[in-house]
């Protein structure tokens, strides 16, 4: 009896929390719960750079968590010093990017988890020359 008990407790818990995981997913709070599991998860820190997305339209968007702005979501394909390329994504909170430019990327499984502007020069030569054809 126990133990139908505690297999029905966890079969309302799976069940939960995928119902709270697919209303968020449905509330457009996906990226963000990317963002935070790339964090969490033992992925390794990696310096990539990639060109700013600025100009272009958002990948997607979310209200940020006090409703008072919006949090623009872009997916750019960024390199490491080695010139290995791969896609990140990066949100940026409350504005857009500005146009043209490079960024510095502290990159952690498939995001950006710190970003800043750098000027070309502060880029590897084999990073940029992955990004720039």
């Amino acid at each position: 009896m126990r133990r139908m008990l505690a297999a029905a407790a966890l079969a309302l818990a799976a069940a939960a929390l995928l119902l709270g995981g697919q209303a968020l997913l449905d509330a457009g709070w996906g990226p963000a719960l990317r963002s935070a599991a790339d964090r969490v998860l033992p992925y390794p820190d990696v310096a990539m750079w990639a060109l700013s997305p600025g100009g272009e339209e958002p990948d997607d968007s979310y209200a940020d968590a006090t409703g008072a702005g919006t949090n623009y979501v872009y997916l750019v394909d960024a390199a490491d010093a080695d010139g290995s390329v791969r896609e990140l994504q990066l949100i940026f909170f409350g504005e857009r990017p500005d146009a043209g430019g490079w960024l510095e990327i502290e990159a952690r499984g498939g995001s950006g988890v710190r970003y800043a502007a750098c000027g070309e020069g502060d880029v590897p030569d084999r990073a940029r020359e992955a990004l720039v054809e």
